[in-house]
């Protein structure tokens, strides 16, 4: 296993991750995700499927919502720190960047509070899946969730990653483990609101750390005081945007199935979608690991303007994930069936659904990843050209068939659109860049590949 790791480490990172910190990155995700899972399973004996799926539908929008108050700073800050201007100790002479960006934050949530009370005064029904008095819960995770996002963001360039992970996929999952099981042991009720407590509780414990550091880190890589006026153009309004559009769309884009089947009081089937989603997402756990190190590789190599170095990064990165995926992909086969009799819901028909929907995941590896170079490279906006067309036909297709279809429906569209979406990323990327991997490669005729 050491072996693995130092292989991936030599070809895929640099000198700053040692196999100490890759190897506890990978276990501490698998303990975090072991968690959350066997959490789920109690928290669905609980309060039932039905209350289940209006919880998952609720944590959707806190997600969506928290993403246009985050603004895409917690993508355009990892492409944009390391182009900063240093001084001879190495330390960031300007620190102008993030006054906007906390500015903008505060700016953009409050606006957000003051549009949601106006407009559920003015219509309690305009926010169905807000029950009444659950909004100053949906607000508080709205800005935790946005915030959090922002601080592991500037964390991550400075590769500050297993003290964010020790929290984040342990100790949080933990907490919410040992409040649930007590629930499940006392056999006490929870209701929505109460869940939402706990949830705030969690994340505000995660929020305060992650907040104490950043504070060090920012000591140890800024030059203080250091708010002085650039004279650079640094367009952040613009990228901001764009990276805004990308998350927001991919929210969207990952949970549109989800929303729909809330929208039309589905319960039972979303939270059956979320299940399925789930353990799927279980084929993705090679693709997060790397992502905790990869985005800060590629912005650094571009910012050096290294592209040979990058392009075979992003063809070797590929090669090693889709090959992870697959055993993943594997163990899902062996373990789905007795996972979905966990929560009771196990059926023939349901195991298919969820080993077609563990298929879509491995699209983003079989094609490289592309959104991942789009966005640290300064192309975002064709990662956002994808999220359009794709949000577009993924929407009018959940139109006309989530309704009469449900979950079955709900399956096929979300496969469809994730392999629509992998396929249009690198056809973009290979049209800006000429970035391939070894499927791809034939997918566009590339000649005299290496």
């Amino acid at each position: 296993m050491d072996k693995f790791f130092a292989a991936i480490r030599k070809n895929y990172f640099d000198n700053t991750v040692e196999l100490s910190k890759l190897s506890k990155t990978f276990f501490l995700w698998a303990i975090g995700l072991v968690l959350v899972y066997v959490t789920n399973i109690f928290l669905v004996r609980i309060i039932g499927l039905s209350l289940f799926g209006k919880f998952s539908v609720f944590i959707s929008w806190v997600t969506l919502c928290s993403t246009i108050v985050a603004f895409g700073w917690d993508g355009y800050l990892i492409q944009k720190i390391p182009l900063l201007a240093k001084t001879k100790d190495g330390k960031i002479s300007s620190s102008r960047i993030l006054v906007i960006a906390v500015l903008s934050f505060f700016i953009l949530f409050a606006l957000l509070s003051i549009a949601m009370l106006l407009l559920s005064k003015y219509n309690t029904l305009l926010f169905a899946f807000i029950q009444p008095g659950q909004l100053k819960y949906f607000l508080v995770l709205v800005f935790l969730f946005a915030a959090i996002g922002l601080l592991k963001a500037f964390l991550k360039i400075f590769h500050i990653v297993i003290q964010v992970q020790w929290v984040e996929d342990f100790m949080k999952p933990i907490l919410l483990f040992a409040i649930i099981l007590f629930f499940y042991v006392e056999s006490m009720k929870i209701s929505l609101s109460t869940l939402y407590i706990i949830n705030i509780i969690a994340f505000a414990i995660l929020f305060a750390t992650l907040l104490l550091f950043v504070f060090k880190t920012y000591k140890n890589n800024f030059v203080l005081p250091s708010v002085e006026v650039s004279s650079e153009n640094e367009k952040w309004f613009t990228k901001c945007f764009y990276f805004m559009c990308i998350y927001l769309g991919y929210s969207i884009f990952t949970r549109m199935e989800l929303l729909f089947l809330g929208h039309f009081n589905k319960n039972d089937e979303a939270a059956k979608f979320q299940i399925l989603l789930r353990i799927s997402e279980l084929v993705i756990i090679p693709d997060f690991l790397f992502n905790y190190f990869l985005p800060q590789k590629f912005s650094y190599l571009f910012a050096e303007k290294k592209y040979d170095d990058a392009r075979k990064l992003f063809g070797n990165a590929s090669k090693t994930i889709i090959f992870l995926q697959l055993i993943c992909f594997a163990g899902i086969m062996a373990i789905g069936y007795f996972y979905l009799q966990s929560f009771d819901i196990a059926s023939p028909g349901l195991y298919i659904l969820l080993v077609a929907m563990s298929i879509s995941p491995v699209f983003y590896s079989l094609f490289g990843s592309a959104n991942l170079v789009l966005k640290t490279s300064g192309l975002e906006r064709y990662s956002f050209y994808a999220l359009f067309i794709v949000l577009v036909a993924e929407l009018v297709a959940n139109y006309l068939f989530i309704q009469p279809f449900g979950l079955i429906a709900a399956v096929i569209i979300s496969i469809a659109s994730v392999l629509l979406y992998t396929l249009l990323l690198s056809l973009f990327l290979y049209n800006k860049l000429k970035f391939y991997n070894a499927v791809t490669k034939y997918l566009f005729f590339v000649k005299n590949a290496g």
